[in-house]
């Protein structure tokens, strides 16, 4: 029953709880529940059906979908079991603002979370189908990942009710929206990354799309009305959305080598009261080495190979800021990395100020042939542009004024 990380934050900032995790081994399920450890309980996975033989009362939703989220005790001392996570799921897809009565709706796994979304688009007049790894038994209607090709064209809505693209293995996608050409819409149940790669797909298509996020903090304000009897504002419950996704965004610095991204980094870190995690450095603590020692050893193509495979694990975290190396933007892959869970700022500096000391490229390429190759992936890359100053800490405190702005 161990929760998330967001959640005791949700239910501190809802309605003032003190809420508490518990990691419990099947063998003491039973004794958890008998005990006096708690007054109400959020049930997680794999106990979202293992507790039912536990409960003396199931609400409707819970019936009807035959798993458990959220457990209250009754007056008798008896166990009452709710599910809250058609309620969140209910206010996911109105977020995204379209009526999907009479779309044809795929849902990605066919487990207790892709049938709770299942019942969901169902009672809004959605016709469903399943698809996962293997058919399912029970359902002689659901496909495979094999079948998406064929079957992909006449879905119009997609639902990824799996944990596949979930932090820190991400960005990962279950299928590619190039086999649903005619999809309307997309909704992902994960919520770090903020954007998977599924959600970065619907992005490039300009398609409607939404993230897990919302959805987490709608079943704990419907479970929350479960504990205390008092309903949540839908109000507070976008507004809080809103703030965690801010909190938990990165802000991902990017421009020429030598443009101050880690003094300003630092400096910006200081400010946002955030960690700083600095690239290079971290690929440095990887390799053995410093960078330029290992650009002149082992050639570019396996430098920029291994700051990749740093920069994923590095950007896969949230909440921090990062400064990346100048030539992050060579590889295109690395803006899927970065956008999936950050903010991405240019750090804009004029050529003139630019060193080249200590940097191998810029030696042997020169500055101004670096910035015509770079700046357009740079525009691009950034969703805002703050130009250097006098200073780092300068630098830092003119970008962190726009960051309200975005975030």
């Amino acid at each position: 029953m161990l929760g998330h990380s967001y959640t005791p934050a949700i239910y501190r900032e809802l309605a003032d709880m003190d809420y508490r995790r518990f990691e419990v081994e099947p063998e003491d399920l039973a004794g958890f529940l008998a005990g006096d450890a708690w007054e109400g309980v959020n049930v997680t996975i794999p106990y979202k059906r293992a507790v039912l033989p536990h409960l003396s009362e199931l609400s409707e939703a819970a019936q009807r979908l035959g798993n458990v989220n959220t457990i209250t005790r009754l007056p008798d001392g008896g166990l009452r079991g709710d599910n809250t996570d058609y309620a969140g799921f209910r206010a996911l897809v109105a977020s995204l603002g379209i009526d999907v009565a009479g779309m044809r709706a795929l849902v990605l796994g066919h487990g207790g979370a892709g049938s709770t979304c299942a019942a969901v688009l169902a009672d809004l007049g959605a016709e469903v189908s399943f698809m996962g790894r293997r058919a399912d038994p029970d359902d002689p209607g659901s496909l495979t990942y094999d079948e998406l090709p064929t079957a992909g064209p006449r879905f119009d809505l997609l639902v990824n009710a799996t944990p596949v693209g979930m932090s820190p293995n991400c960005p990962a996608s279950p299928c590619s929206l190039d086999d649903l050409p005619n999809l309307k819409a997309v909704a992902d149940i994960v919520y770090n990354p903020a954007l998977t790669d599924l959600l970065m797909q619907a992005e490039r298509r300009g398609l409607p799309h939404v993230g897990g996020l919302l959805m987490l903090v709608a079943q704990a304000a419907e479970a929350i009305e479960v504990y205390t009897g008092r309903a949540v504002d839908d109000a507070a419950v976008a507004g809080l959305t809103r703030r965690l996704s801010a909190t938990e965004q990165n802000i991902a610095l990017i421009g020429m080598p030598g443009a101050g991204k880690t003094h300003v980094g630092r400096a910006l870190a200081g400010i946002l009261g955030r960690p700083h995690v600095d690239v290079d450095e971290e690929l440095e603590r990887e390799l053995g080495m410093g960078c330029a020692a290992y650009l002149e050893r082992h050639g570019e193509d396996a430098f920029r190979a291994a700051e990749s495979q740093v920069l994923a694990r590095v950007a896969a975290a949230s909440h921090q800021v990062i400064s990346c190396g100048g030539g992050v933007v060579v590889r295109a892959g690395n803006y899927g990395l970065l956008h999936q869970n950050s903010l991405i700022a240019l750090i804009d500096r004029p050529l003139e100020e630019l060193s080249c000391h200590g940097r191998p490229l810029s030696l042997r390429d020169g500055v101004e042939r670096i910035a015509r190759e770079r700046a357009p992936r740079y525009r691009a890359w950034a969703d805002l542009t703050v130009s250097s100053t006098d200073s780092a800490r300068h630098t830092a405190q003119a970008l962190a004024v726009q960051l309200p702005e975005m975030l």
